[in-house]
């Protein structure tokens, strides 16, 4: 809902918007009056054969026919009846802009397979349809799939201000706040890494997982944080607030390995914070190009695969194997060992592995010797304090409302001036090779 609303106040009084949802909007939100609610819109596997009529309750609404449908995440596999009706949309000759968040081809086999005999059709193609990519990957990906690159757009989110309190907090040991949902792909062993080998220091995260599947995960993180005495506070903003605990932190901290956008490499600027921690190229280089400098994150924190302190190889290369093995069939691809081959190629470095495509029983092994040897990884996180500056002046040129709007608006009316054309559809087979690819495989994916 938050896209939704800085799309919304970005363009202003340039756009009449209405807004199809599959339930009453939760809290307060200024698109109240504007929201009207579409049973077997909202997440559901049960309705495949069920018509939406979104065109016909489009016309009730606006008296005549949209001039754009913007629709987001329509093949997520949550809800196979909003993939057929952007199907019944395009053959409609409905101008349509489908923004992707999320893919239920990354690393979400239960939602592509809901999809059953629509994965063929995900991805409808012609003149009249557009889409929006978060991130420089994901625009490569579906112009891998055929999507034409006049079709595809770089969408990147509006970034807004973190609200914060102007007085400094000072603190009695050095503050690194993680702020996130402390879920799988968020890599919290990496942060309980460098509890270890930075014991001076104290880190936070500021909220547990709502989903009880990865509850027990976190809940044992906990725990082997407890028994190891580390330095760190979780479910730390059910103790504050998000702004308190932005100003109390000295810096901001990521160590997640998987990201759709990329909002924590932008927002701590904004807030006046340094950022430390892990860099994503593949989300990242996007911002970089717009001049963010994160010249003091880490692409990759190696561990040998066999030291003096630990042998994690052998477990490691058949848990590796295992897994994908198991990740190729939810998704009904054929297994072949060079896919493995191809993986160990890629994956190991000079003997090295990156601690965050670890699962979590291999990361103990390393954080158990990393409190032990604190020396192992000396050089600590960095400081990025000389950056915050210039790095403000970037995202808020580049990622702020105004400039969003006006590249929103600007899509818009290339799509207005489309006429319909011969609907087929892009390669969903070449779109799912992408992202299966052996060399981006991490075990905390699986």
């Amino acid at each position: 809902m938050r896209v939704v609303e800085r799309a919304v106040e970005s363009l202003g009084k340039n756009a009449h918007c209405l807004f199809f949802t599959g339930e009453a909007a939760r809290g307060e939100t200024p698109l109240q009056k504007k929201i009207r609610e579409v049973p077997g819109l909202g997440y559901s596997t049960d309705q495949k054969f069920q018509s939406l009529e979104l065109l016909r309750r489009a016309r009730g609404a606006f008296g005549g026919e949209p001039d754009v449908w913007h629709i987001h995440n329509h093949c997520l596999g949550k809800n196979p009846v909003l993939t057929q009706e952007v199907s019944n949309l395009a053959m409609a000759g409905q101008k349509i802009l489908l923004q992707i968040h999320d893919f239920a081809e990354d690393g979400r086999p239960d939602n592509y397979t809901n999809l059953g005999k629509l994965k063929d059709r995900l991805y409808p193609t012609a003149s009249h349809i557009h889409y929006a990519a978060l991130n420089q990957r994901d625009f490569n990906f579906l112009k891998a799939a055929g999507i034409p690159e006049s079709n595809l757009h770089l969408l990147p989110n509006a970034v807004s201000p973190l609200s914060h309190p102007e007085s400094r907090i000072a603190n009695p040991e050095p503050l690194y706040v993680y702020p996130c949902r402390a879920i799988r792909r968020k890599n919290i062993g990496e942060l309980l890494l460098w509890s270890a080998a930075m014991p001076e220091a104290k880190f936070a995260v500021t909220l547990a997982p709502k989903n009880p599947e990865v509850k027990p995960i976190y809940d044992a993180w906990v725990a082997f944080a407890e028994e190891l005495g580390l330095n760190v506070e979780f479910d730390a903003g059910a103790k504050c607030s998000f702004e308190e605990m932005v100003a109390k932190a000295d810096a901001l901290i990521t160590t997640s390995i998987a990201e759709g956008f990329g909002l924590a490499f932008l927002e701590p600027w904004l807030a006046d914070k340094p950022l430390v921690g892990r860099n994503l190229p593949e989300i990242t280089a996007d911002f970089e190009q717009h001049g963010l400098d994160l010249s003091q994150l880490y692409n990759r924190l190696g561990v040998p695969l066999t030291c003096n302190d630990w042998n994690i190889g052998p477990q490691f290369f058949r848990t590796l194997e295992n897994k994908m093995r198991a990740a190729a069939e939810a998704y009904g691809i054929e297994w072949t060992d060079e896919r493995f081959e191809e993986a160990k190629t890629a994956l190991v470095q000079n003997g090295t592995v990156d601690f965050g495509i670890l699962n979590e029983d291999l990361q103990r092994v390393i954080i158990r010797a990393a409190q032990a040897n604190r020396d192992m990884f000396g050089d600590g996180l960095g400081d990025s304090s000389a950056q915050v500056d210039g790095n403000r002046a970037v995202v808020e040129k580049a990622y702020g409302t105004e400039a969003y709007g006006a590249y929103l608006l600007s899509i818009y009316q290339e799509l207005l001036r489309t006429k319909p054309g011969t609907v087929g559809y892009a390669d969903g087979d070449a779109l799912l090779n992408e992202f299966l690819n052996p060399a981006r495989f991490n075990l905390l994916r699986t």
